[in-house]
């Protein structure tokens, strides 16, 4: 908590910062440029879940309890943004605390980094920053150097990575190019021999070019390493009218781990293929935006290899060993945590801010579908802004599938939140 007490205190002292002066009887100075901001929000929130007692995921995280159906989570979130120029230097932070209890808080960093501009075209940047590479919206198989997006909430603040870019933009009149960027990214390695000291020739390499041409936005992009799957890709988005836009994106990976279940336990392999996103985005006369993609995860598991894994945590749950258990539950953590386990995905979004003239109301819903075995999740996110500063989200997400399906064997059936947002 003393990056944030810091943080405040300069908020406090910010109007010494300005140069304003209140004594003497000397005349008034003009105002120098505000140098630092802050910002953020205060998020309360209470969330109630509603198990699926009969999910093999929650035998495993309960095993030998009998909790009730219905669980319930309070905490507070504190998001809080500083950023600071002067002259050709600023500087960027954004931290992220979580508090259930005394006991059980958390303070972390989404982003700590400088940047020094390079005259009036190339910036250079170092530290902890948060990427945004690709088009889509719940998805980017081109995102090599994103925070991975979680598609209920793809919105949501992030960390960042740790690393050292370079960008450089030219523009361009009279030619079919408008303009295009140069991306560069050196990341460090994440495995250390003793928690700060790392191999120096396991740094990764991350490169991105952008084009404005012909009124269509295209990337390509590569990332290069000799310890995580090696990745190349390309990416657009053009506008083909007014109010309807096409975006998509392919990456071609090479030796990407892949976990399955053999003979009854984790089987660790090595994958080469494709991940895809093909989307469209309309805004229609009401003001209602409809965002529509399809994913293709190319390493992700078929019906057969899901259906193997689904088998494997229903006979752990019902072996009468916590050790089994224990072991079941700590491989779907560790090798199964992904979002998105299958391979074929359909994603729909509405959003319809205002409606029928309700001022400060926007309401939304989304379903996600696996097109393998016809699981689903859906969420209708409801937000409500009465006065400044303050937001209050009711947001309920329901899922649903047979036996056996990915969406259908979630530990809560449904889940509500409730939020009270305060920004300043």
């Amino acid at each position: 908590m003393k990056l944030i007490t810091a943080l405040l205190l300069a908020l406090a002292l910010a109007p010494a910062a300005r140069g304003e002066d209140y004594s003497f009887d000397i005349p008034a100075r003009e105002e120098a440029p505000k140098k630092l901001e802050l910002s953020g929000n205060l998020d309360a929130r209470y969330s109630l879940l509603f198990s699926r007692t009969s999910s093999p995921l929650y035998k495993l995280q309960y095993y030998g309890q009998v909790p009730a159906g219905t669980l319930s989570q309070y905490r507070a979130d504190l998001y809080l943004n500083g950023d600071y120029r002067s002259g050709p230097t600023a500087f960027h932070a954004k931290t992220y605390a979580q508090y259930y209890s005394e006991d059980s808080n958390d303070l972390s960093l989404h982003e700590l980094y400088g940047t020094l501009a390079l005259g009036d075209s190339a910036v250079l940047a170092a530290g902890k920053r948060m990427y945004s590479w690709g088009k889509g919206y719940a998805f980017n198989p081109v995102g090599y150097v994103n925070p991975q997006k979680d598609p209920e909430n793809p919105d949501l603040a992030q960390a960042g990575l740790m690393s050292f870019g370079y960008e450089y933009i030219k523009s361009f009149s009279g030619l079919p190019l408008a303009n295009a960027a140069l991306n560069l990214v050196a990341v460090p390695s994440a495995e250390t021999l003793n928690a700060q000291t790392a191999e120096a020739r396991d740094t990764d390499l991350a490169a991105k070019v952008s084009l404005l041409a012909w009124d269509t936005d295209i990337d390509f992009m590569g990332y290069a390493s000799r310890v995580n799957p090696e990745k190349y890709g390309a990416a657009f988005s053009r506008n083909l009218g007014t109010s309807l836009e096409v975006h998509g994106e392919f990456s071609r990976f090479s030796n990407k781990p892949r976990y399955t279940v053999a003979a009854g336990a984790a089987a660790a392999g090595r994958a080469d293929g494709e991940d895809w996103l093909l989307g469209l985005r309309w805004l229609n006369k009401w003001n209602l935006t409809s965002t529509l993609e399809y994913y293709r995860n190319g390493a992700g598991l078929t019906k057969g290899e899901f259906g193997a894994y689904a088998d494997f945590l229903a006979n752990a749950a019902v072996s009468g060993s916590s050790v089994t258990a224990a072991s079941a539950l700590a491989a779907s953590r560790g090798y199964f945590g992904s979002s998105n386990l299958m391979r074929d995905y359909i994603y729909l979004k509405l959003s319809w801010p205002e409606p029928f003239n309700w001022v400060y109301f926007t309401p939304s819903a989304y379903v996600m579908l696996n097109a393998a075995d016809g699981s689903w999740l859906g969420g209708l996110p409801l937000s409500y802004k009465p006065v400044t500063n303050f937001e209050f989200i009711a947001w309920p997400v329901l899922t649903g599938g047979g036996r056996g399906t990915e969406f259908g064997g979630r530990q809560a059936s449904a889940k509500l939140d409730l939020w009270l947002r305060f920004y300043f």
